[in-house]
């Protein structure tokens, strides 16, 4: 099956951190499709010119007008994937002007587009961030606990070559089931990467075994087989910077965890919706974060 992600594009093309993860991690792109999105900010002093200016032979499949930015861009971003063994036609590009606040216009094109993924680059997690450090915010509520957020969410700073592997943050819940059920379907056909589960006691009196179990089955059915899983159990009061400061150790490429857990969520008991964002995010300097709903 076709995974298909979308990927953030801003004006900024030299800090194509998205495009650039996505190139360093996977080994093949044969099954995958690219949509390429970059929204242009309402305040943008050229935008009413820029916006008309569009590509002097336009491709099949890009949608919208292109601003002077978005598309060096973009054609930037196309020749890193081209190097990637990512053919042009599997890369769709789309453009649209800032309607709801930029977050939640790439949510809201995440969720009409039945993304595998939605995959942020640098200048949007700096986005993203200021809306989760504004928990009583209505619009960030909604974003994280309502429908808005249907799709996983990949934030990649800017990735250190060489890394590789996805650690997975298990407590048993519904929701750290999901990020394994998700890393399982990413990586099914990626076998340069192995899995590990990490689960950070806590004095919450989990069975490890058992989650380690039904992680292992989960994986097991998206043909990963136990000589890919890794299975690591550590103590830890704040669950944020062990599991973050385990994988900086090893050199993982991908951390992944869900967002509704045990004792409302993994990531709500490390509080990733509220301050501590900003921490999660800037230690994790050379580490994608997958945050799946």
């Amino acid at each position: 099956m076709n995974k298909h992600f979308l990927v953030t594009v801003s004006n900024d093309y030299d800090h194509l951190t998205g495009v650039e993860f996505i190139c360093s991690f996977f080994k093949q792109f044969s099954e995958h499709q690219i949509t390429l999105l970059h929204i242009s900010r309402l305040d943008a002093a050229d935008m009413n010119k820029t916006l008309m200016k569009m590509w002097d032979k336009p491709e099949e499949g890009v949608t919208g007008p292109l601003t002077v930015g978005a598309r060096k861009a973009l054609e930037k971003s196309k020749r890193l994937l081209s190097k990637s063994n990512m053919s042009i036609d599997q890369m769709i590009t789309k453009t649209f002007p800032e309607r709801y606040g930029k977050i939640k216009d790439i949510l809201k094109e995440g969720a009409s587009g039945l993304y595998d993924a939605i995959i942020l680059g640098k200048r949007a997690s700096y986005t993203l961030q200021w809306f989760f450090e504004r928990p009583a915010d209505e619009t960030a509520k909604a974003i994280i606990q309502d429908s808005s957020l249907t799709s996983p969410l990949w934030i990649c700073p800017e990735p250190e070559q060489g890394r590789k592997h996805v650690l997975i943050g298990v407590d048993g819940s519904v929701g750290s089931m999901r990020a394994v059920d998700h890393v399982g379907y990413i990586l099914s056909k990626q076998d340069q990467h192995t899995i590990t589960l990490l689960h950070v006691e806590n004095g919450a009196g989990l069975d490890s075994d058992a989650i380690f179990q039904r992680s292992a089955r989960i994986l097991n059915d998206h043909h990963i087989g136990d000589e890919r899983i890794r299975r690591e159990t550590t103590w830890g009061i704040n669950v944020a910077s062990t599991i973050t400061s385990y994988a900086e150790k090893s050199g993982f490429a991908a951390i992944a965890v869900g967002l509704d857990g045990v004792d409302q969520g993994i990531l709500k008991r490390i509080n990733l919706a509220g301050g501590t964002t900003s921490g999660l995010i800037e230690r994790a300097e050379k580490i994608s974060l997958w945050c799946c709903p």
